[in-house]
């Protein structure tokens, strides 16, 4: 899950390292492949969806790394460890929408926040554990934009009803992912399609 994504990464690219005294912290964002960040990755099987690396300050204004250059493993392992406790302290702090049925079933999970790192706390072991106890092992999960997340079940979900809004989010955000739709389980994640008609 969130190490291979991380692993994969480190073996494929190199940044610049982040200086402890700067303001700003790293993150891992996602982004859309329209975006096309100097230092980046696509997900597993996507064609629209990237994770990249960025600074970000205390506002959550973020700025993508630019400069790829040699570093040694213990910056990359620096860098990615700051990243990955400032996402895991923000899934602390999430607090999602359930979506109901008339009969009180849980059938989604909404989160909505001001901050660019929440699309990226799905790629953390604690989100597939506290999700997976309400829809199960395997969930399915829309990242319209940076900030907004849908979480399904696999199984007998209302995601076919939600593809308009789930669209609309993409179109109207100002900082939009992508329409594609990824599988999260113990295996990692997974693009499984795209709720788009046109893509």
């Amino acid at each position: 899950m969130f190490p291979l994504i991380l692993l994969s990464l480190l073996t494929h690219t190199s940044i610049c390292s982040v200086k402890a005294s700067e303001e700003p912290t790293p993150g891992l964002l996602f982004g859309g492949s329209f975006e096309r960040p100097p230092v980046s990755r696509f997900l597993p099987g996507s064609k629209k969806t990237l994770l990249f690396p960025a600074t970000i300050d205390q506002v959550n204004r973020f700025h993508p790394l630019t400069s790829p250059g040699t570093l040694f493993s213990a910056d990359w392992d620096h860098y990615l460890k700051q990243a990955q406790e400032r996402s895991s302290l923000l899934l602390a702090t999430l607090n999602p929408s359930m979506i109901r049925d008339s009969r009180g079933v849980i059938q989604m999970a909404v989160i909505s926040t001001d901050n660019p790192l929440t699309a990226s706390c799905i790629l953390l072991p604690g989100f597939l554990k506290r999700f997976s106890a309400i829809f199960g092992p395997e969930l399915i999960i829309a990242i319209p934009a940076r900030n907004k997340i849908y979480i399904f079940p696999k199984l007998a979900n209302q995601l076919q009803a939600m593809t308009g809004t789930i669209r609309d989010d993409y179109l109207i955000s100002p900082q939009p992912v992508s329409t594609e739709l990824f599988e999260l389980s113990e295996k990692g994640i997974r693009t499984i399609g795209n709720i788009d008609p046109t893509e």
